[in-house]
C-alpha cells in the first residue's frame, strides 16, 4: 500500500440524513444529568463547586498529596509483599495448566481470562487448588478488599 496522507471523502447529503434518522429519539449520554435543551452549552458549576474542584486539583497537580500516599502511608500498603519472589514452582507450564483447566474463562465474570491469580495472595503457595483464572478487570478488583475476595474465591472453588 502506498505511503502518504489519505483524505476522507466528505459524506453525501443523503448519507448525513440517514445518520440523523438513525440517531433520532435515542438517548444522548452526554446530556445525562443536565437540564433538557441545554446540550451542555449553558451547564456551569456553582461558584462553590468551582472553588472546591480548583482546591482539590491543586493538591494533586502540585504532587503534595501523591507524595504523602507513597509506601507505608498508602492505604493499600500490604507490608511490602509485592517485592517477595515467586516460588520455584511458579512456571509457564503451571500457569498454562491452570488456564486450560478453567478453559481460559474468568471464574468471576465468565469472560475471557488469561491471568492466573493466587486465592490466598501467597506467592509461594502454588497448589492448583489455590490458583484461579481471572480476566484483567476482575484481577484488578481482587487487589482491593482482599479478605472479602479471599473468602469469596475459596467458597467458589469448593
Amino acid at each position: 500500500m502506498p505511503k502518504g496522507v489519505y483524505k476522507r471523502k466528505p459524506f453525501s447529503e443523503k448519507h448525513r440524513e440517514n445518520i440523523c434518522k438513525s440517531h433520532k429519539g435515542k438517548p444522548k449520554p452526554w446530556l445525562k444529568g443536565k437540564p433538557s435543551g441545554s446540550k451542555g452549552k449553558n451547564w456551569k458549576h456553582t461558584k462553590q463547586a468551582r472553588q472546591k474542584i480548583k482546591k482539590n486539583n491543586a493538591k494533586y497537580w502540585l504532587g503534595k498529596e501523591r507524595l504523602k500516599m507513597r509506601g507505608k502511608k498508602n492505604p493499600s500498603w500490604a507490608g511490602g509483599i509485592s517485592f517477595e519472589p515467586y516460588s520455584v514452582d511458579w512456571t509457564v507450564t503451571l500457569k498454562r495448566a491452570i488456564r486450560e483447566r478453567d478453559n481460559y474463562i474468568c471464574q468471576i465474570c465468565s469472560k475471557y481470562g488469561n491471568i492466573v491469580h493466587h486465592i490466598d495472595y501467597d506467592k509461594k503457595n502454588c497448589d492448583p487448588k489455590n490458583l484461579i483464572t481471572l480476566c484483567r478487570g476482575c484481577h484488578a478488583k481482587t487487589n482491593f478488599n482482599r479478605k472479602h475476595w479471599q473468602n469469596f474465591l475459596k467458597e467458589m472453588m469448593k
